[in-house]
């Protein structure tokens, strides 16, 4: 696409058809102090490309930008700088963008377009992958006549420029490298235990065969596994389920206090024999309505919860830990930037475990991330908090998760309310 739109804006600039816009020489010299800089901000004086080349990529919905035979940007569109903002300067001093550069020089000159593709990669501030298309376009010299930094080209007929059409493919990349990272994951994980299955049925039939007391250790142990394996297929099954409907809103609502008196009527035949207190507040405003599918977002809750015993229960720096006090609580949005600016309401799930290392915070919802040191002592599929995420965006919300080490985590469901809350008047 962008590909495109660089071709249509270089036959515009190299033809005829905006004679009103390419029949003007160059901008006279401004007074101000250029736009651009020439290496290291990639800005250098706009004076030095064509009116028309300007304004016709101007009007390209693409992050574009213009360079000379002596790789000098002369433009960089406003898209450009939008997207990319301060990594114009690293996109260009790029190893790929100047070996495409490179091939293009290498071409001949008599072809009127040339052009060639680079895929970049950039690590710092954080990692991007970007699709750059270069396309060569032989403009007449009489164009450049009097620009500044041009002078040769006065003695040339004609004079190249390459059109740089960049595409953030970040997204993609990382769609693509997740899903390959779900394959592996999900065959380690379901591996694992069926090796541990086959190998105990080999003993039962060779060695352990008549060992009674061998046989009913070794059948406790497979019946461990079937168990695993089964609930991992039915979280792999549940977020298949989640993501194939999360494109489309709940039609229903539900009132929050309804919602949290149904997860209190489960979570505490659930938590029942667990040596945990488990405190669901009232919610402060009966009136509260949210537009919800209210099974899915029991279940949520239910995840945290759960997830709040498992790794709440850990030992706190390796001394015992304290007796887990697991809160639900809703409360009225405060202006907060992660959240949106219209009105909501916020469910957290705290407890007084352990807690996070802010470095694994932002990885919590990926698909079989699970903390290094809890993944040995606590068994898990790592979906849970991936569930979470992709029911709270069906449900046009946000999450995140707030932990403290050595003194809990919170995890917060921020969701729209379906009607401003009522307004309660002081008597």
């Amino acid at each position: 696409m962008h590909e495109a739109l660089v071709a249509v804006a270089g036959v515009l600039v190299g033809s005829g058809l905006t004679a009103s816009l390419l029949a003007a020489r160059l901008r006279p010299e401004k007074t101000e102090p250029p736009r651009y800089t020439q290496e290291d901000t990639l800005q250098s004086s706009r004076t030095a490309v064509p009116e028309g080349v300007e304004q016709v990529m101007a009007c390209v919905p693409a992050a574009t930008m213009v360079l000379d035979e002596e790789r000098r940007l002369h433009y960089a569109s406003p898209e450009a700088h939008r997207i990319f903002a301060d990594t114009l300067g690293s996109i260009k001093r790029h190893p790929a963008f100047q070996t495409a550069l490179d091939r293009l020089a290498e071409r001949s000159t008599e072809a009127a377009v040339t052009s060639e593709t680079a895929r970049i990669v950039l690590d710092v501030p954080h990692h991007r992958v970007i699709q750059a298309r270069f396309q060569q376009h032989v403009l007449p010299a009489v164009l450049f006549t009097g620009a500044r930094g041009m002078s040769a080209s006065t003695e040339r007929a004609q004079n190249a420029l390459v059109f740089v059409a960049l595409c953030d493919e970040t997204e993609a990349d990382n769609t693509e490298r997740q899903h390959t990272d779900f394959v592996a994951y999900a065959s380690h994980e379901l591996r694992t235990p069926l090796a541990a299955l086959m190998g105990f049925v080999e003993t039962l039939q060779g060695p352990a065969a008549d060992d009674p007391e061998a046989q009913q250790e070794f059948l406790g142990i497979m019946a461990a596994q079937g168990k695993r394996m089964q609930h991992l297929l039915d979280d792999l099954l549940y977020l298949s389920r989640v993501q194939r409907v999360e494109h489309q809103r709940p039609r229903g609502s539900v009132a929050l206090a309804d919602l949290l008196g149904r997860l209190k009527a489960e979570s505490q035949a659930l938590f029942r024999l667990k040596k945990v207190r488990l405190t669901i507040e009232p919610v402060p405003d009966p009136a509260w309505c949210v537009a919800a599918d209210t099974s899915q977002l029991v279940q949520v809750l239910i995840n945290l919860i759960e997830n709040a015993v498992k790794y709440g229960s850990l030992p706190h720096d390796g001394g015992a830990s304290p007796a887990l006090h697991v809160t639900v609580s809703c409360t009225l949005a405060p202006p907060d930037s992660r959240w949106p600016a219209g009105p909501g309401v916020v469910l957290s799930v705290t407890d007084n475990g352990p807690g996070i290392a802010a470095r694994h915070l932002p990885r919590l919802t990926e698909h079989f991330y699970r903390v290094p040191k809890t993944a040995a002592s606590v068994q898990g599929s790592g979906l849970g908090l991936a569930i979470v995420q992709h029911v709270v965006t069906r449900h046009g919300g946000r999450f995140a998760v707030e932990s403290t080490v050595g003194k809990g985590t919170t995890c917060k469901i921020w969701l729209p309310l379906a009607a401003a809350p009522a307004v309660t008047k002081p008597s």
